[in-house]
């Protein structure tokens, strides 16, 4: 992943403003060092199982990252996010990534639960949640601190009887 640095800071630098409502730690991956010191990062926090985390790409453009993290072998659930940049939104890319990272975590990790979780605003990750089965389970009242003001956060988990793969695979 270390080799996508560049493409990384650049997708960031291009994508301040709309990731900067939800995603606001994102931002300081428009620095190209920064970008590549978190890639790094990203790849010992992977040799560990605590964080697996893939780039997303539409043709050869890198267009987002999505990541399993919180992952707990003993109880086999994760949690999962996941970001593109807006040139990339209302394509079906978002589903496709989560779908093949289910398929993923159901099928070769063997966990049995996946929990999403977004803020209260965030529509269009509540769409994607919805549109591949998710259940919502709640709301976590003021469960995050977003720009000095605390958001609720919706609650969305998929348990593993339940979730239909489509074929969609991630190159592992």
């Amino acid at each position: 992943m270390a080799q996508h640095a560049e493409a990384l800071a650049d997708l960031v630098a291009h994508n301040r403003e709309h990731l900067h409502a939800y995603l606001p730690a994102v931002l300081p991956l428009a620095c190209v060092g920064d970008a590549l010191g978190y890639l790094e990062a990203a790849a010992g926090r992977a040799a560990s199982a605590d964080v697996l985390e893939w780039h997303v790409f539409s043709g050869t453009a890198l267009c987002g990252s999505i990541r399993l993290k919180d992952i707990d072998a003993t109880d086999r659930k994760a949690r999962i996010g996941y970001y593109l940049g807006r040139q990339f939104l209302g394509r079906g890319i978002a589903s496709a990534a989560v779908r093949a990272v289910l398929a993923h975590a159901f099928g070769a990790l063997q966990l049995h639960r996946v929990e999403l979780q977004c803020a209260a605003g965030n529509h269009a990750s509540m769409a994607v949640a919805e549109r591949l089965g998710f259940t919502h389970e709640g709301v976590l009242r003021q469960g995050e601190l977003l720009h000095g003001v605390f958001v609720d956060l919706h609650v969305y988990a998929l348990l593993q009887p339940d979730f239909v793969p489509d074929g969609a695979t991630l190159p592992i």
